[in-house]
């Protein structure tokens, strides 16, 4: 197997991830209709795209870094391909945001709050686990990026950094809670009432999601396995079903993290990774193609859905908006927009900014180079 294939499945699971949550925020054409009891029930649960993206970039960081060799000039190297990664679209994105406020007169962030966004610190205390970020789509990136840094840092312990990665995790997410609030929870809209935005990221359950996907990941590095057959293609099914069961059940109530939403998706992650690592499916290209753009996607969207929609209040047929047909047509839209983000800002802005910063953390490192002759990151 082609190693540029091996992981086309993760590929599609990405891509799949973020048309969720899209749908999710198309359903919201039609709340004020009959049709909100619908859209509730059925298409609000999609917003478990965001879970599937945590356990995937768990996965993602264990498979990417299996030759880490324990130093800081690798464990850097980490960190500035991540923040090249996912910082410049986020920016763009909250400029756009900010710029659309500004063209449609509502109210734009204060200054001090944009500028925490942007450095991926959380806003406000309420309603966790959002963060009150002034684009309010940026807060998976909040954990997301913390979870890089705790990845990263972890490195640097070498051959134990599985220990002191763990050990973090039971520090922040079990015993601070409970000797903070004298319990521990796995929803995600816990609120430990710490005061504390910053306390409240990093005491969040859904951290505990990027912990599953490392789980995964290590369970895919290992000798264990599951042959490809029917009957295991047939359990990823059933967890499939299991998943949109759960998610119909507990509707309209949202409950992101590791349990309701998180649980089945885990399940069916684990026998994927277990199953697909000898023999990886053939995924369709357009869901390897949506795979590919879905950083951009998930980004941009939101963005997109908001300015057709007020060109509709513009033009008076602000009425159309909250009908099936426009709900629908409007969801292909931001394809071909993060289509372009993937060409001009991932694949051209952000790849500048990584080159420019390994550059610079190269010349750094060259210098000390008789001190530590350890290879650094490919």
């Amino acid at each position: 197997m082609a190693e540029r294939h091996k992981l086309d499945w993760i590929q599609a699971l990405r891509g799949v991830a973020a048309l969720l949550v899209v749908l999710t925020h198309a359903r919201r054409y039609l709340l004020e209709t009959e049709w909100r009891p619908f859209v509730e029930h059925y298409i609000m649960p999609a917003a478990q795209g965001v879970d599937l993206f945590f356990l995937v970039s768990g996965f993602i960081m264990v498979y990417t870094t299996r030759g880490a060799d324990g130093s800081l000039r690798y464990a850097s190297g980490f960190l500035i391909k991540r923040f090249a990664r996912v910082w410049p679209v986020y920016a763009v994105a909250v400029l756009l945001w900010i710029a659309f406020l500004a063209a449609t007169t509502q109210p734009i962030a204060p200054l001090a709050n944009i500028l925490k966004s942007l450095c991926f610190l959380p806003v406000s205390t309420h309603q966790p686990p959002y963060l009150g970020l002034p684009y309010a789509i940026g807060w998976t990136l909040n954990y997301e990026f913390y979870f890089y840094v705790v990845f990263g840092l972890s490195i640097l312990f070498g051959t134990a950094r599985w220990i002191a990665f763990m050990a973090w995790l039971a520090l922040t997410l079990v015993l601070v809670p409970w000797l903070a609030a004298g319990y521990v929870s796995l929803l995600a809209n816990n609120d430990y009432h710490f005061g504390s935005a910053l306390a409240g990221q990093l005491t969040s359950p859904m951290v505990w999601e990027f912990a599953a996907g490392v789980l995964i990941g290590l369970l895919y590095r290992s000798k264990l396995s599951l042959p490809r057959s029917k009957l295991t293609d047939a359990l990823i099914a059933a967890c499939v079903l299991l998943i949109v069961a759960t998610a119909w059940r507990t509707a309209p109530v949202w409950v992101h993290g590791p349990i309701r939403w998180g649980a089945p998706l885990m399940l069916m992650f684990a026998v994927m990774a277990l199953t697909y690592k000898n023999a990886e499916p053939r995924v369709p290209r357009v869901l390897v193609w949506l795979g590919g753009i879905s950083y951009s996607l998930y980004l941009l969207h939101y963005i997109v859905f908001c300015a057709i929609t007020q060109l509709f209040v513009l033009a008076g047929q602000e009425k159309l908006t909250a009908t099936w047909p426009y709900a629908i047509l409007i969801v292909p839209v931001p394809l071909a927009v993060a289509a372009l983000s993937k060409r001009y800002v991932e694949d051209g802005l952000a790849v500048r900014v990584r080159d420019r910063l390994l550059a610079l953390h190269a010349r750094i490192f060259a210098s000390s180079a008789p001190a530590d002759g350890r290879v650094s990151p490919s």
